[in-house]
């Protein structure tokens, strides 16, 4: 499989007008537009044939990323694979979309977190894949508690971090509403990442009335 000849070939222009003014800090001549469904189906298919893959193009570093969840090995190996590939983070995009499909990290929850944890500080996009795979993965029993601690105390100067904050507090106040209230009651996040978090809160249609009134008490 030559991969790169594989993503020119399902190239969609339009897409590509599109989607590289979601990502604005990638040069867009790395950008070649392809869809995020045909790229998991590439990734697999690069997984399974091993293709060589030089993550020069936005693309390449996300089917490389993709392609990573495809793999059945033990913990130890789950975090090699993404001590090589996390570095090569530039984008949000990548960054959640290839969190979101590393659900090998339910069967290994601890085993994973010290990795995850050990990312926070190296970078904007290295510290935000933490905060993605601790919503992603750790807004859960035994596990909520810290992952809002972590939340309530890592302070950043990165847009995209500070946005990833706000949306994992968003996500928590949905699945543990009582312990994310009392973080934002508490009132020690960073003002725009509480004010933004409530502003996404009161934008899910999961959330109630009476709580969308309530949380307008705590904008900072």
């Amino acid at each position: 499989m030559d991969l790169r000849k594989e993503l020119f070939e399902n190239q969609d222009l339009k897409y590509r007008e599109f989607h590289k003014k979601l990502v604005p800090n990638i040069d867009e001549n790395r950008i070649i537009g392809v869809r995020i469904p045909v790229l998991r189906k590439i990734a697999k298919r690069a997984y399974i044939e091993n293709a060589e893959n030089k993550c020069e193009y936005y693309e390449e570093i996300m089917v490389y990323g993709l392609s990573l969840s495809f793999r059945k090995c033990s913990a130890r190996e789950h975090i090699e694979d993404l001590k090589r590939f996390v570095p090569l983070i530039d984008n949000w995009a990548v960054c959640d979309s290839c969190c979101s499909a590393f659900k090998f990290t339910n069967k290994y929850k601890a085993e994973m977190l010290d990795f995850i944890l050990s990312c926070i500080g190296k970078g904007e996009y290295e510290t935000r894949f933490s905060v993605v795979m601790l919503m992603d993965y750790y807004l859960c029993d035994g596990y909520i508690d810290k992952t809002l601690e972590i939340i309530s105390s890592l302070e950043s100067e990165y847009y995209y971090v500070n946005m990833a904050l706000s949306w994992a507090v968003q996500a928590a106040f949905v699945n543990q509403r009582e312990k994310a209230l009392a973080l934002i009651k508490s009132k020690t996040l960073k003002p725009e990442v509480q004010n933004k978090a409530i502003q996404k809160i009161r934008d899910s249609y999961r959330v109630s009335d009476e709580d969308k009134k309530l949380l307008l008490n705590y904008k900072l």
